[in-house]
Formats: C-alpha cells, structure tokens, sequence
C-alpha cells in the first residue's frame, strides 16, 4: 500500500503540472497533502493508546482509499479538477494521521521485544523503498497508464492491505 500510495502521489503531481504548469499548484498538493498528517498525529497517538489499534488501521485505510476511489471516479469521467486533489488529499492525509500512531503500537505488542530492532530496519526499510521506487513506477506507468490506471493500482494496493489486516490478529 506504501507503494500504491507513494505511486499516487508522483502522478498527481505530474497530472498538475500538466494541467495548470504552475509549482504553485504542486506546493498546494504537498501542502493539503501533509499538514492534517502534522496537525493531528500528536492527538492520534494520544487516541490510538485507548482504541482498538486493527480498527483504528482498518479505517485509515479506508478513509484514506476513499479520497482515492473519489479521484479515480472524477478523473474517468474528466472531471477531475485541481481543487479536488486538493481535498482528497486534505481528507487522506486526517485518516493517515491515525495510521502510523496504531501501526507502530500494534508492531510492539505483536513482535517480541528482543526483535524490536529488526522489525524498525524493516519498517524503515519499507518506507524508504517505497519512497524511492514509487517515484519511478509512477513515472514509467504514467505514460502507459496514465492517472486513471496509478490511482486504480492504488486501490487495489488497499485492498490488499485490508485483506491482509483482516486476516491477522493484532493483540
């Protein structure tokens, strides 16, 4: 999903960029795109403490995939304008602010304490991949597939993220 997600974001870019070829309008993606994330991460680790931390994943992955069904929608059929990346992404990043707070808790009470280091290089590991690789893939899908085929890839990555939290237990 870290990929899907990371993949959608390189590719709205571009659709910017190829829409108004303004750096304004990418500054205002990132923007809208982050600042809900900085704004509520301090509250949603407070809250993540006392919720149950796999529904707390659950609906952050689905708030989050919505704001993309909701682009993916707009864009096929040619509506899709600049100001609603803005609010998906606005609306994406509030659910996001919940999802790494449950995430990194949920990691801690299902890996034994003597593997801690391993599973952060992972996590770590993950996240500098996908910040690395979803830039290229986006860019190399984007001539072939365009928005409309990133954003469904980021869907079906969402799924498969929610397939797999379902079948887990998280304790």
């Amino acid at each position: 999903s870290l990929l899907g997600t990371g993949m959608t974001r390189f590719a709205l870019t571009l659709w910017a960029w190829e829409l108004t070829g303004e750096a304004t309008a990418l500054a205002l993606i990132a923007f809208f795109s982050f600042a809900p994330n900085i704004l509520l991460t301090p509250i949603a680790g407070a809250l993540v403490d006392r919720w149950n931390r796999k529904l707390v994943m659950m609906l952050s992955d689905i708030g989050a995939v919505a704001a993309t069904v909701a682009m993916f929608l707009l864009s096929l059929d040619g509506s899709l304008q600049i100001w609603h990346v803005y609010a998906a992404g606005a609306f994406a990043s509030a659910f996001e602010a919940f999802q790494f707070p449950a995430y990194s808790a949920a990691i801690t009470t299902m890996v034994d304490k003597s593997q801690y280091s391993r599973t952060s290089a992972m996590m770590s590991l993950a996240g500098a991949t996908s910040g690395i690789f979803a830039p290229i893939a986006a860019a190399g899908l984007y001539a072939l597939v365009k928005l409309n085929g990133i954003l469904a890839i980021d869907i079906a990555t969402f799924f498969v993220a929610l397939f797999t939290l379902a079948i887990i237990s998280v304790p």
